[in-house]
């Protein structure tokens, strides 16, 4: 199997097998990411198309027009929203299936670091977008060496397993390489930066005691032990996140933190 297909049977799995919108948008992370997004798509007006859109909980909550969304994974739309009008296709993120000039916006978030060209994801967005028209686009970012794979991790748990072996395709960007194929698409960045950046305070504790219990579980390789290890690990980091944010702490903490977790660029046509 190539790596193409490989990618296509991983996500398959992922949709069937894994509720991302259930699990990750409870962590810290993920409720910071989701508001963010969300205050984009409030500025927005006009047709939507998601691209890699998932279950469809941002066109599920985008009023300013039509929604439309794609994702690799048939089994993930299979579970999609029902309860608004919502357009899904399967499709290949690199090799979007619209005609030119079709939409007044596009969000793709999270979904550029899982492609193994990403200069098509930019080339596409561009192709399809209406002229003024503006897209959003979200990563993982990275600090000091940038990987290629990573490992399964609580994926296992789900039972859920890739032909590369225990890693999977997963790659993060700076917001300059953003801005970068943004350029060479022929789209205008708006403006690009960081978020996320509370991860970088509330998530140091919690994250050494991750580490530690998986460490001790390797003997065990129990997957109740690290479904529970993940599940504390989320909810220690949210207590630390919010006592920080209520108390005023946050404030004194996000000064010594120089960018977040999380890469974005906002461009137009």
């Amino acid at each position: 199997m190539d790596e193409k297909a490989a990618l296509k049977d991983f996500y398959e799995q992922c949709g069937e097998k894994y509720p991302e919108e259930e699990l990750v948008y409870k962590t810290l992370r993920g409720k910071l990411r989701k508001k963010f997004v969300l205050q984009q798509l409030g500025e927005f007006q006009g047709s939507l198309l998601e691209i890699g859109c998932n279950r469809g909980m941002y066109l599920r909550e985008y009023n300013g027009g039509d929604s439309y969304g794609v994702d690799l994974s048939l089994n993930v739309l299979r579970h999609a929203h029902k309860d608004k009008v919502i357009r899904f296709a399967v499709a290949d993120a690199e090799q979007l299936c619209f005609k030119n000039d079709s939409f007044d916006h596009v969000l793709c978030s999270e979904v550029l670091e899982h492609c193994l060209h990403p200069q098509e994801i930019f080339n596409g967005i561009a192709a399809v977008l209406k002229i003024n028209g503006c897209a959003l686009l979200t990563t993982p970012n990275y600090s000091k060496k940038k990987h290629d794979y990573i490992e399964l991790g609580s994926l296992k748990s789900f039972n859920i397993d890739c032909d590369c072996g225990d890693f999977y395709f997963h790659t993060a960007y700076k917001p300059g390489e953003l801005e970068s194929m943004a350029k060479k698409a022929g789209l205008k960045v708006v403006k690009s930066g960081t978020l996320e950046k509370e991860i970088k305070y509330a998530a140091k504790i919690p994250a050494a005691v991750l580490l530690f219990v998986r460490l001790i579980n390797k003997v065990f390789r129990s997957k109740k032990i690290e479904r529970m290890n993940e599940a504390f690990f989320q909810v220690f980091t949210n207590w630390i996140y919010n006592i920080c944010h209520v108390t005023g702490i946050e404030k004194l903490l996000l000064k010594c933190v120089p960018e977040g977790v999380r890469s974005y660029i906002l461009m137009e046509k």
